[in-house]
């Protein structure tokens, strides 16, 4: 690879937001995770996982204590009240019931009935139907309030934790026929039960704020064993698929494994392993095809597993994309990058080098230090009638930093960005039409001066920039057979003839424009079961690259309608390995249009093709290798691709090319997160004060 400049960004720095809660859907292999800043993420745990979708910040929905899936679809209980069921295509909200007993606290479901535990000791019971969800009854109101509950196998009981006492309900009659009470490690000081899990024979574990794993037998309502596992309260209990395996944790924040064994007639948990794989509290688990899955107060999702003795750390960062470069402006002096936070974006200017012999290698001292200049926000009114931030879904930066696109959840606002004699200008362009509904995804054509938007209905939005006062100049409407779930993914080439888009469900649509008639279909890439991870054209536009979720990368020529064998030689490269975290960008070198660069969380892969030189066929023939045709961008040998490996970066979100011979990489300190998180649970150490 030609040496280049690298401007290493270290300055973006989100805030880590714990995650509260998790839930799992197993026939569709997905995890929805709910953030303490009320942001919702659904995670595609079927390959490497990924972050398929995700729910800004909401100021109506403004906690989010708990998660359930049923038939598919999700629900989630707060502090406001409220049972929330979600729009998975659309990314918003699709329908919100009141819940007897204000503040609502948890929530579990089996079949299609759900159960709500309240602040107030009321459990609420509702039917999923085609319509909603219908409140079908409230059980007996216990004193106190109800933190956690679990349905049985076979939805005829409710099992609730409250504040020194577990109580188990009959469904049917409404009434609760057994009260287990706890002990207490102080004589004036409550045990709450913080979390529970019931078995298929209604066995009942339950983790306390004792620090106490105990054993119920649910239908006496007795209390079997207790194990004194943890040193502070225990917030997260899992079971395995088979319940031969139970997982704890907690505040202190060590995981602990219990084993179930046969000893004798008799069926007895025994203490398994220990591990630390947190630093703060773990708040959540949930145990999928042999590999378990926690998060808490550190923010970070993180799979581990054995054998092998493996550990896997998803960090807090944003789903791509979340870093957009504007080359330069009108001057050519300018560049900017823009930073997307969860309810603000920041716009920076990038650090000017000096210049330096091209053979040189080392570290290039810069003429001016990058330099914060506007940040964006778009305020509402809360519950409280006080202003909020909204939360960002999406935006971008046309390549001349002249126009930034910022996307909410209410809607979505174009700006007017200018930069002269170090003073910025931010101005609102008003009257743009389609600007209150909710978009997903937006991408400027800087050939044909265009703002293109993904709206959440499907439709994409053509926006004309040539005159100050943009204007629509297209709709491409919703095809079910062109895209049958959310768009996640807007591409343009950088001819500025096509547009490529992709949604959750891996449909890959290929527009091309044409001055007189817009944009309009071309083609549509065969589709695959797996998710897409990341999307880009080629320099000369005549192939569209895509990285899916099993790390493999597809080539396909846009002309001759077929992939090519890129993908083939990648999996023969003994260089070529699946790592754990997926794709999120590819990237291209201008100087050379056989370079192609992909990286994941932490390494930098570069990849090389080198063409085979066929000689002449006769006439009327296509050159062949292996009774297969050789196409533009295929590779002749197996070892044809020079593959190479960077590791320097930890968190890398973004690497794209700046100039000719510039790159900029952005990256998440790890220490910044940790630095912003709280007090870690304090531990005495031997032989130290």
């Amino acid at each position: 690879m030609p040496e280049c400049k690298i401007h290493n960004v270290g300055f973006y720095s989100p805030e880590p937001s714990a995650i509260y809660s998790i839930a799992l859907n197993r026939r569709e292999n997905k995890l929805a995770i709910a953030r303490s800043n009320a942001s919702l993420e659904i995670w595609n745990l079927t390959h490497i996982p990924f972050i398929e979708k995700t729910f800004p910040c909401d100021l109506e929905n403004f906690t989010i204590e708990g998660l359930c899936w049923s038939q598919n679809r999700l629900f989630s209980v707060g502090l406001h009240g409220f049972l929330v069921e979600y729009d998975l295509y659309s990314i918003g909200f699709k329908n919100k019931w009141a819940v007897t007993g204000e503040a609502a606290t948890c929530i579990d479901a089996v079949g299609d009935h759900i159960a709500i535990g309240t602040e107030r000791g009321y459990v609420n019971i509702y039917e999923v139907t085609e319509e909603g969800a219908e409140f079908k009854k409230f059980l007996d109101k216990q004193e106190g309030r109800i933190l956690c509950l679990k349905y049985n196998k076979t939805g005829e009981f409710v099992v609730a934790g409250s504040i020194n006492a577990i109580r188990i309900w009959n469904v049917k009659s409404g009434h609760a026929i057994h009260k287990m009470v706890l002990g207490r490690s102080e004589a004036k000081k409550d045990t709450i039960v913080w979390c529970l899990e019931v078995l298929n024979d209604f066995t009942i574990f339950s983790g306390d704020s004792r620090g106490v794993v105990t054993l119920w037998d649910g239908k006496l309502g007795a209390q079997i064993e207790s194990y004194q596992s943890h040193k502070a309260d225990i917030t997260a209990i899992c079971l395995d698929e088979n319940e031969e395996s139970m997982y704890s944790a907690g505040v202190d924040p060590l995981i602990s494994n219990y084993q179930k064994v046969k000893v004798g007639s008799n069926v007895k948990w025994v203490k398994s392993i220990q591990r630390k794989i947190h630093e703060h509290d773990v708040r959540a688990m949930v145990f999928n095809k042999g590999r378990l899955y926690s998060a808490g107060i550190d923010s970070y999702l993180v799979c581990s597993y054995h054998p092998p003795k493996t550990l896997v750390k998803y960090a807090p960062v944003l789903q791509s994309p979340c870093v957009y470069v504007a080359p330069s402006d009108k001057s050519g002096e300018n560049r900017f990058i823009l930073l997307r936070h969860s309810k603000h974006v920041e716009l920076w200017s990038l650090s000017q080098c000096e210049k330096v012999n091209p053979n040189y290698r080392g570290i290039v001292k810069p003429l001016t230090k990058p330099k914060k200049l506007v940040v964006i926000q778009k305020l509402g009114k809360n519950w409280n009638e006080e202003d909020e931030p909204e939360g960002v879904s999406c935006a971008c930066i046309s390549a001349n930093g002249n126009y930034i696109f910022v996307g909410t959840i209410s809607g979505f606002r174009l700006y007017a960005f200018t930069y002269k004699k170090e003073k910025p200008n931010l101005s609102k362009i008003d009257d743009l039409d389609d600007s209150n509904i909710p978009c997903v995804q937006a991408v400027f054509n800087n050939k044909t001066n265009q703002l293109i938007v993904a709206l959440n209905s499907g439709t994409i939005v053509v926006y004309d920039m040539d005159n100050s006062d943009p204007f629509i100049s297209q709709r491409i409407e919703r095809n079910r057979a062109h895209f049958s779930d959310t768009i996640t993914h807007l591409v343009v080439s950088n001819c500025g003839k096509y547009l490529v888009a992709a949604d959750v469900r891996s449909n890959i649509v290929v527009y091309t424009f044409d001055a007189d008639d817009g944009y309009s279909f071309l083609l549509k890439l065969p589709r695959c079961d797996i998710g897409v991870t990341a999307l880009n054209f080629s320099l000369d536009s005549s192939c569209v690259l895509v990285a899916y979720a099993d790390n493999k990368i597809q080539e396909y020529n846009i002309k001759m309608q077929r992939f090519t064998t890129l993908c083939d030689q990648l999996e023969s490269s003994p260089s070529w390995k699946l790592r754990s975290h997926p794709i999120r960008n590819i990237a291209f070198d201008s100087r050379d249009k056989n370079l192609i660069l992909v990286h994941d969380d932490s390494n930098i892969v570069v990849i090389r093709k080198n063409h085979i030189i066929v000689d002449n066929p006769p006439s009327g023939k296509v050159a062949r290798k292996n009774n297969k045709p050789l196409i533009n961008g295929d590779c002749g040998n197996g070892d044809s691709l020079n593959i190479t490996t960077i590791q320097k970066y930890k968190h890398l979100v973004h690497l794209s090319t700046l100039s000719e011979n510039e790159l900029v990489a952005v990256e998440v300190n790890p220490l910044s997160i940790l630095e912003k998180l709280p007090p870690a649970f304090a531990q005495k150490s031997f032989g130290a004060k």
